[in-house]
């Protein structure tokens, strides 16, 4: 495709697209109908195999602002990084296929940039189970209110954006619900090596970079699930490379400040005890691979139990880990029970 062209009020919005022509057409109506009109929206066919590619072109037909990128499947990173580099935009940002936004999210995002004069501006978002009730999700730092939902803004430098990028949450892993100044992912690119954890991982490349964050409570994003997803089917390969994942970032800030010293033992802590969760729920058990987890995250727990950005849910799974997998594996299997 030919790219607009780097106009500094455009804002790129990229979509990986694979065989999910069913829930695309929302998403993108739910785009071309932003209240934000200065768009560019890559719709990145990753090689699918139904009738995508068809219902991508003729979605493009019907608006200027649609482009379409049709290549061979390499999975989600690479699609959007495929995006990336057609984007001709000044800001970024992302959604995936089945998702969709309301009306002013990109307006709300643009206004955060402008007014917070922000390298990266992160909105809260609504996850919607397509068999279970919709559960909000404000901005962490942003939902202390008793009004989640109203507009409060936080702003945060280079080392606090950090660590609240690898607590987790909604200002956590997800590309989604962020707008970044292009500047910033140039040379960063997705892993396609990278199957969970690759948001985050992108993520943490670019907020090496950012000097500030701003983050408002308004949830303009809706994630929807569907069924099992990558990060909940039988523990496997994929699980293992997570916690290789969170690893290799503890060890890069393992000689930076205390703060990020500790967000990345946070960060380790916490994917342990969710792959290990995975093991427990799904299977199959490895008893070797378990005590490995353990033996590692043992040392970490004490430190790890006086995070504040640690949600209480770790900590109590923190607190069974801790006893060995019969225990950990009862508590998980009662908590899904009464949830």
């Amino acid at each position: 495709m030919e790219s607009i062209g780097m106009k500094k009020n455009t804002v790129s919005i990229i979509i990986p697209v694979y065989n999910c022509g069913e829930y695309l057409p929302r998403c993108v109506d739910s785009l071309v109908r932003q209240t934000y009109r200065s768009l560019e929206i890559i719709l990145v066919d990753d090689g699918s195999t139904d009738g995508t590619p068809g219902i991508c072109d003729r979605l493009a037909e019907s608006d200027s602002r649609l482009a379409v990128v049709h290549k061979a499947n390499g999975g989600v990173s690479s699609a959007r990084n495929a995006g990336i580099e057609a984007a001709g935009g000044a800001f970024i940002t992302f959604a995936d296929a089945d998702d969709y936004v309301e009306p002013e999210h990109i307006e709300c995002l643009m206004k955060l940039m402008r007014q917070r004069d922000c390298d990266v501006a992160v909105c809260g978002f609504i996850s919607e189970d397509e068999e279970k009730t919709s559960a909000p999700q404000a901005a962490r730092s942003c939902s202390d209110s008793k009004d989640a939902a109203k507009e409060v803004c936080c702003d945060y430098d280079h080392d606090s954006a950090v660590c609240e990028l690898l607590a987790g949450g909604a200002v956590g892993g997800y590309v989604w619900n962020k707008l970044y100044r292009r500047e910033l992912l140039e040379d960063v690119k997705f892993r396609g090596d990278i199957k969970i954890l690759e948001d985050l991982r992108f993520n943490y490349e670019v907020f090496r970079r950012v000097g500030k964050m701003a983050v408002t409570g308004r949830r303009t994003y809706h994630y929807i699930q569907r069924g099992q997803s990558a990060m909940h089917r039988t523990f496997g390969d994929e699980h293992r490379r997570m916690v290789e994942t969170a690893r290799e970032i503890r060890d890069e800030l393992a000689g930076a400040s205390p703060a990020l010293a500790d967000a990345g033992n946070g960060l380790l802590g916490t994917t342990i005890l969710w792959v290990s969760d995975v093991m427990a729920e799904y299977g199959p058990y490895d008893r070797q691979l378990f005590r490995q987890y353990y033996d590692e995250f043992r040392p970490l727990r004490k430190k790890y139990m006086k995070l504040s950005r640690i949600p209480f849910s770790y900590r109590m799974s923190a607190v069974f880990f801790t006893m060995g997998f019969p225990v950990f594996r009862l508590a998980v299997k009662l908590v899904r029970k009464i949830l």
